[in-house]
């Protein structure tokens, strides 16, 4: 039974548990069985390993999502620089909400047409970085002497069309990759892939094209979704593949002309990706975001992916405590706050980030932020009281005032009886702390508050 759940979890695959425990006609049918509508790629190797596609659901709150929308960014093999650009995306990470954010993937498209070009700079990266690589091009003899060369670190190969598919299939299937279909005709994409799963191609994704302006974006998303549709909800085997969307297209048809078109055009891809994050698209590949200077549009693209995927089934939480942030002494202030993971930490780092050396009560209100836990009960005077004798929590300080967030101002006089201290209510928001610390603490009118009950 715990095989089996893990196993429909996606915590392992069927491939754990060991031959003799299940006969292969079995293990056949089990696979069968638990296959997701929408079939996985994987492109890539070890820890950077990268997983699209594989859902069961059409919207996030009917099941979940397994695998993010992964985010790759194109270079092109005559960059001057290519080198620090790669390492500087392999190397990307910030860290938010508990989570180290990253890119999934570099997609290094050949501008040059040289074949010996092509291959000389992939097999440079491929043996520099580790993230995942894409192969992007539409000539099949530059693509596949390139993929032949990294074969091992299992690159996914963009893209078969209705004039390279018998190229690219056979090449595929030699060295054991994954292809991405590409063609603006739905049914033509569709029979493309039927014919590379027939040469023996294993995994396989599908892009139906991404024009965005005019009344093309309706239609690129509608093209999304379609394949979406057809596979996960009405489990149509010919559309079981990831999706593919391409906003960097953008830039061959907007080409700027100066520092202002430049931002414009930044500004339409960013939502173009943002609008095929928000449908699941398996996989996007986006142009900008290479430099530092355009920092700000893959750190937009995965925050907002981070919110996207998470569990729904599930409140994320994080362990209830006590904790001391910078170097508090006797007089420092206490703050209170829920053990929701996207409370706590953002709570955190705001202090942090206003230097306030403090203490941070953390109640376990089974993973609900203050307002959810106020309204259902989960957040109570009587769970902060038991919160602060469990943990000590006025043994380190000198007095018996604590802070409590805005939204939780209704259990103030509550908490005042049950925990004997001092209530004081703080901002609605923690990034308010810094200026409520300047204009409002006061622990000695606190205190003289407190004496006089």
């Amino acid at each position: 039974m715990e095989f089996v759940t893990d196993l429909l979890e996606r915590r392992i695959k069927l491939e754990d548990c060991p031959e003799e425990h299940l006969p292969p006609k079995k293990r056949k049918e089990i696979e069968q069985l638990v296959a997701p509508p929408q079939t996985p790629l994987e492109f890539g190797k070890g820890e950077r390993l990268c997983t699209i596609g594989g859902e069961e659901a059409f919207h996030r709150h009917d099941l979940t999502f397994f695998n993010q929308t992964a985010i790759a960014i194109e270079v092109y093999d005559e960059i001057p620089d290519l080198m620090d650009v790669v390492k500087y995306l392999n190397d990307f990470s910030i860290f938010r909400i508990g989570e180290n954010l990253t890119l999934d993937a570099i997609a290094i498209r050949s501008t040059s047409n040289n074949a010996e070009l092509f291959t000389k700079t992939v097999k440079l990266v491929a043996d520099t970085v580790q993230i995942p690589l894409i192969l992007c091009s539409f000539n099949p003899d530059l693509i596949c002497a390139a993929a032949t060369k990294i074969k091992d670190h299992k690159p996914l190969l963009y893209a078969a069309t209705k004039q390279n598919w018998k190229e690219v299939g056979k090449c595929a299937v030699e060295n054991k990759l994954p292809v991405v279909c590409f063609s603006t005709n739905f049914n033509e994409l569709v029979s493309i892939a039927q014919s590379l799963e027939a040469m023996g191609v294993k995994e396989i994704a599908l892009d139906p094209g991404t024009v965005m302006g005019g009344g093309y974006s309706t239609m690129t998303l509608n093209k999304l979704m379609q394949l979406r549709y057809s596979s996960i909800r009405d489990g149509n085997s010919l559309t079981k593949y990831p999706t593919v969307g391409v906003p960097a297209s953008i830039w061959a048809i907007d080409k700027p002309n100066s520092d202002d078109d430049v931002f414009s055009v930044q500004y339409k891809e960013a939502l173009t990706a943002i609008m095929m994050l928000s449908i699941d698209v398996s996989l996007i590949i986006i142009h900008s975001g290479r430099i530092k200077e355009e920092v700000w549009i893959p750190l937009a693209l995965m925050t907002y992916r981070q919110n996207i995927f998470t569990d729904p089934r599930i409140y994320p939480r994080v362990d209830p405590g006590f904790f001391k942030i910078g170097d508090p002494d006797r007089k420092s202030p206490i703050f209170m706050t829920s053990n929701y993971r996207m409370t706590k930490i953002p709570v955190e780092q705001d202090i942090k980030d206003a230097q306030i050396d403090s203490w941070l009560l953390v109640v376990n209100t089974e993973g609900l932020g203050i307002e959810a836990g106020v309204a259902g009960g989960q957040l109570n005077s009587d769970k902060i009281a038991e919160a602060i004798k469990e943990y000590n929590v006025f043994d380190v300080v000198d007095h018996r005032v604590l802070v409590i967030p805005g939204m939780a101002a209704r259990l103030s006089g509550a908490i005042e009886d049950d925990a004997n201290c001092y209530v004081v209510v703080g901002p609605n928001d923690s990034s308010g702390l810094q200026n409520f610390m300047e204009k409002e603490w006061n622990l000695e009118k606190f205190m003289n508050e407190f004496n006089k009950r």
